[in-house]
């Protein structure tokens, strides 16, 4: 058994995990790890028309979970979308970095100079490029969640295949920046707990601190280094969507105190078109049962094959 939970708090980008009790099972039965020259890619061993490629959300972890031997501790959010959809449609989820199988680099210091918007924007690209190179698919899906919903129209415009990609599914979202991001909850009306609005209220004061020492992998602010903010805080999801009109699908909760309802509908009102379209939910970041995770997933599957 299942069940979700979000662990960590980094405002447009939790982490999202979900507890695993003590299994010598797989939880990715049939998955293949493909080690490429530009990266790691697991995929589903099939042959289908449609492929569905899914970006996970951030820490600093393999983006399957974490793996203990031959237990598992936990799995990502791919948990889901793998095993939902993978009698429907192929699979790729790229790893994120140079990161492994299983494993957590929470406490390396070597990799985290690497967690930027440009150092997970190209890992990701450069092992697409090199998968859609070999393959041909009459239709190809970009998903993302929460940090991958985040970085996935840059990831989209850096990929040499995105003539390929015909949909976009964006899930807790927008087209604000984090910063932005920080700004709108700290005057939200939503429910959240009050150390973290608080957080979100320092805004203005983080901003400065993380420009005086960007680098630092020490200094840090809602459980990340000034290294990863300086590199997040000023990027604009909104200057990448300008160049993207393949349709969009986001998936909001109205309730996410991570990314705000508004980053949503602010994107929606720019774009002002119908290839952007948005389905909203009374959830937080992502549902509290695994039971509304399906139903959504079968929702993002039917706007999929319309």
């Amino acid at each position: 058994m299942l069940r979700s939970i979000i662990s960590g708090m980094a405002g447009c980008a939790l982490a999202l995990l979900a507890s695993c009790q003590t299994t010598a099972l797989n939880p990715y039965p049939g998955i293949e790890t493909r080690k490429l020259t530009s990266g790691t890619l697991y995929v589903t061993p099939s042959d289908h028309p449609t492929l569905l490629i899914f970006i996970e959300g951030s820490g600093m972890n393999s983006v399957l979970g974490l793996k203990n031997g031959v237990l598992w501790d936990s799995v990502g959010f791919a948990y889901y979308v793998y095993n939902h959809y993978r009698g429907d449609f192929d699979i790729a989820i790229p790893e994120k970095l140079d990161y492994s199988f299983g494993e957590d680099y929470q406490n390396d210091l070597e990799r985290m100079p690497r967690y930027t918007v440009d150092g997970l924007v190209s890992s990701y690209a450069a092992a697409l490029d090199d998968f859609l190179s070999s393959k041909n698919y009459d239709t190809v899906i970009l998903f993302g969640i929460s940090e991958g919903g985040l970085l996935l129209p840059r990831i989209l415009n850096n990929l040499r295949y995105k003539g390929s990609v015909t949909k976009m599914v964006v899930w807790g979202a927008g087209g604000y920046s984090q910063e932005e991001c920080f700004r709108i909850l700290g005057g939200s009306a939503i429910p959240m707990p009050q150390g973290y609005r608080e957080e979100c209220l320092k805004i203005d004061t983080v901003l400065e601190e993380v420009a005086k020492d960007p680098y630092s992998l020490t200094k840090g602010y809602l459980g990340w280094p000034y290294n990863r903010w300086s590199s997040f805080f000023p990027y604009q999801p909104i200057q990448e969507y300008k160049a993207i009109n393949v349709p969009v699908l986001f998936v909001q909760g109205k309730r996410d105190y991570s990314s705000p309802v508004e980053s949503v509908q602010f994107l929606q009102v720019y774009r002002g078109d119908r290839q952007y379209s948005a389905k909203y939910y009374d959830m937080g970041h992502i549902p509290e049962e695994d039971t509304e995770t399906i139903r959504i997933l079968d929702e993002i599957a039917a706007w999929i094959r319309e």
